[in-house]
């Protein structure tokens, strides 16, 4: 096999580096790279092993998952994941991981950090590895919610084949978010190195390039988010500039230094659809059959309800967890003070419910005490909101039982 890493060549070509190796031959040396690990733990405590890397870490992470709009229940694909250290933040945030990676040891040593220091609190969510042999993603069509890459689409030989897996992999309406650095990055002294050293590919990203190879397999996108070089920082003086519209000289070149050499971008798999295990855009309208009802202690009472979905988010009626259901509650108050004296009843809805749509249901309610009972019907979407928290009116009817 011919060597590009000679001394009759001593810049390395990626390029030249993808024609040289097969697929399974970057798997090889990726899998040995994390063998040969000095030590290990350096890797599973990022983003904290680095002092002077940690906040930027944090400011790009922060950006990634607001794009990606993380919450609980959602399945995250985290693509080439290494040792997992990013997997295992978006598995303490509810959501169900699996991690991929060409290297069997990067998963290993993911294993070992996932169940030797789980996360600290209780969650139904799930994690896993799944070893990618470079060519297709271990998963059924349409699986994830969201995909992630942080810092390792630069290492793919075959964007093109993997995009296609990114596409067939996400479900519609899904998100798939990137950090990665930009410009000519395999030129620099850290990116020669490692391409020598160890064989690892650092390619250069060209993002009208990339745009293109995603949105010739149906992606929309992309869109980015915007920091700064850390070295960035504003007087008083020019931070008023800035609210009356006027940017100092030195931030404008230092947002594009850091825009020309790191990305934090996404793409879209049509149109994302925001759902209820966020606050926003939760509404709803629910008009009662009638406002008095009569019932027996014991007996199931019948209430007829029209229910519309007036907000922009899909109401979930199942997933993994309970997290962002929607339930039609029911709760009693006191009719002097308007007070809740009782969570008295939940109803649950056969399937999602869209932006627009409006449904009819029948809830059963029952009583075990003779009185007369003021009860408020609105939605939940379990611990996140009551609807009437984000400003929606509850019905309320009055029952007398005997």
């Amino acid at each position: 096999m011919k060597r590009i890493l000679s001394k009759e060549k001593p810049v390395i070509d990626p390029q030249e580096l993808i024609k040289e190796l097969s697929i399974e031959e970057f798997n090889k040396y990726s899998d040995e790279y994390y063998k040969k690990l000095p030590l290990p733990t350096f890797q599973q405590a990022k983003p904290f092993s680095a002092s002077g890397e940690t906040a930027q870490h944090f400011v790009h992470l922060g950006l990634l998952f607001e794009a990606l709009q993380l919450g609980p229940s959602l399945k995250v694909l985290d693509f080439g994941a290494g040792t997992c250290w990013v997997s295992k933040m978006i598995w303490q945030m509810g959501c169900s991981v699996v991690s991929t990676d060409v290297s069997e040891e990067a998963l290993k040593l993911g294993e070992d950090l996932v169940t030797k220091y789980p996360v600290p609190k209780n969650t139904k969510s799930n994690w896993e590895g799944r070893l990618f042999d470079g060519h297709r993603i271990d998963a059924s069509d349409e699986y994830f919610d969201r995909i992630i890459c942080y810092d390792v689409f630069h290492h793919v030989p075959n964007q093109e084949t993997v995009i296609k897996e990114f596409y067939r992999v996400l479900d519609n309406g899904g998100i798939i978010g990137f950090s990665e650095p930009l410009g000519d990055h395999s030129s620099s002294a850290e990116s020669q190195k490692e391409m020598r050293d160890f064989t690892v590919l650092e390619n250069d990203l060209d993002m009208h390039k990339l745009a293109d190879l995603f949105n010739s397999v149906g992606f929309k996108g992309p869109y980015f988010k915007v920091a700064a070089d850390p070295s960035l920082a504003f007087s008083l003086e020019e931070r008023d500039s800035l609210m009356q519209g006027v940017m100092p000289e030195q931030g404008l070149s230092k947002i594009q230094d850091f825009i020309g050499s790191k990305g934090i971008y996404w793409f879209t798999k049509g149109d994302p659809v925001q759902d209820s295990r966020r606050p926003e855009g939760l509404s709803h309208i629910i008009v009662p059959e009638k406002p008095e009802y009569k019932a027996k202690i014991g007996e199931i009472l019948e209430v007829k309800l029209k229910l519309e979905n007036n907000g922009t988010s899909r109401w979930l009626h199942d997933n993994e967890d309970v997290f962002g259901v929607v339930n039609v509650g029911t709760r009693l108050i006191d009719p002097s003070s308007g007070e809740v004296i009782a969570d008295h009843a939940r109803a649950r809805f056969p399937h999602d419910i869209d932006a627009g749509v409006t449904y009819e249901m029948t809830i059963p309610l029952t009583f075990e005490k003779i009185g007369i009972y003021t009860a408020r019907i609105e939605l939940v979407s379990e611990y996140v909101c009551w609807f009437s928290d984000q400003g929606s009116d509850p019905a309320v009817i009055t029952i007398n039982v005997t």
